[in-house]
């Protein structure tokens, strides 16, 4: 009883929020003159249908069920968290970027007409971009996803699909309102999500100033894509192009690899898969331009190849240092992140280095693999090649990766931290 009442409290909060905010946001957008209104023309062919009333409706009831399924304290505050944070980011732009639905809806008898009434007694047509049901439906939905089995996952992904499309056929948006609220909805699941910790922790390293310059390229590329956008008025699909790549811009100025949230078995998180695809068609075709002609994995040894990470399927072990793509369709698997075009940590290459030689030990083939098995993958098998394998200084391992790798790519930066590893690990050997 006690665990259903302060349930019950932070729900009757987060309520008193919820209206307070939403309530103020149309009050004040009310008292402006000619607020704006965003249409495209093919929206002026979206039916009414007022039977989507109820899975419009649903989301109140899914989304205060949620914190009654909480199965622990840590998943409730998570739940909680997301959905002020919603609210505040909604609340923002309804102020911020003042938009209104005009639209007059059909009469409707009924229950449903009911439901339509029940609706408008609180709400107004001024909450519009982003929308608050589309980000709510993207963080509620993403609670259920995780609390119900797989067998419910397609239900559940229809009747979400639902509540999505509803908020067109009930007249409550424009399309606009779409996707600008699934933005900041999977923005949010990013950032907060239950599983691991937040990508917006900084990471305690160094200075690097190799690692600023490409930020601020990933930063400045998307700014100058989003100016253009804006300008030429597709912003909307294109301001897409540059989230992805303030995303990668993050990555290398503050949280790292943690920005990609790539699990155990080389599969990105559902939110980062989807904020960062424009970024993943990228890198996938530069792959293709790169490694066209070419051969994709090589053997180092009997059991050892080094390649690319899109030859994963044809190996039945992998170690995957690649951060910024996914793995698909290994069996055995070990995945040691690191960013691109910079130099591996050493932490990260020592246990490549032991991952390596225990994947080895299996007698199956290896793959030893980044985006194009050039760079962070030759430093990791050059840590191995002295350590493990026959060569007795790093020039030797060099020597025979590079008849192996002829493209090998081994910057100073890079041949400092293998050094280090290698340093390390003797140290290890001889404790």
């Amino acid at each position: 009883m006690r665990k259903f009442l302060t349930r019950t409290w932070y729900l009757a909060l987060v309520g008193v929020f919820f209206y307070s905010t939403y309530g103020f946001s149309n009050w004040f957008t009310a008292q402006q003159e000619n607020v704006p209104e965003i249409i495209f023309s093919w929206e002026y062919q979206i039916p009414f249908l007022a039977w989507t009333i109820i899975p419009y409706w649903s989301l109140n009831l899914l989304y205060a069920l949620a914190f009654y399924l909480c199965r622990t304290s840590q998943e409730l505050h998570r739940y909680i968290l997301q959905l002020i944070l919603a609210q505040c980011l909604a609340v923002i732009g309804f102020l911020c970027f003042p938009l209104q639905f005009s639209w007059e809806k059909p009469v409707t008898e009924g229950v449903l007409g009911q439901l339509f009434s029940s609706l408008a007694a609180f709400d107004q047509p001024y909450n519009q971009a982003p929308s608050l049901h589309i980000i709510l439906t993207i963080v509620v939905g993403a609670f259920y996803w995780r609390y119900l089995s797989k067998k419910w996952h397609l239900p559940l992904l229809i009747w979400l699909s639902l509540i999505a499309v509803s908020i067109l056929t009930t007249y409550q948006h424009h399309f606009i309102d779409l996707p600008t609220g699934a933005l900041i909805g999977y923005l949010i699941i990013w950032a907060f999500p239950y599983e691991s910790t937040t990508p917006l922790n900084v990471e305690k390293k160094e200075s690097n100033q190799k690692r600023r310059k490409l930020a601020s390229y990933y930063f400045l590329a998307g700014f100058i894509i989003a100016l253009f956008a804006f300008l030429n008025g597709t912003w909307l699909w294109v301001l897409w192009i540059s989230v992805a790549l303030w995303l990668v811009a993050f990555a290398y100025q503050y949280s790292g690899v943690k920005v990609f949230q790539k699990n155990q078995y080389g599969k990105l998180s559902v939110p980062a898969f989807l904020l960062l695809l424009p970024y993943l068609i990228g890198v996938r075709i530069n792959i293709g331009i790169w490694l066209f002609g070419k051969q994709k994995a090589v053997a180092v040894t009997e059991n050892l190849f080094i390649g690319s990470i899109t030859e994963t399927k044809k190996f039945p072990v992998v170690v995957d240092l690649c951060a910024e793509y996914p793995s698909v369709n290994v069996k055995k698997y070990c995945a040691i992140p690191m960013l691109d075009l910079v130099a591996p940590p050493v932490p990260d290459l020592v246990n490549a280095a032991v991952c390596i030689q225990q994947s080895l030990q299996q007698g199956e083939n290896v793959l030893v693999c980044c985006a194009l098995g050039y760079g962070r993958s030759a430093a990791a098998i050059l840590v191995w090649l002295v350590i493990f394998g026959e060569c007795k200084t790093l020039e030797q391992a060099i020597e025979r990766l590079r008849l192996a790798r002829p493209e090998m790519v081994l910057p100073e930066e890079s041949r400092l931290s293998i050094l280090s590893a290698i340093e390390d690990l003797q140290k290890t050997s001889r404790n």
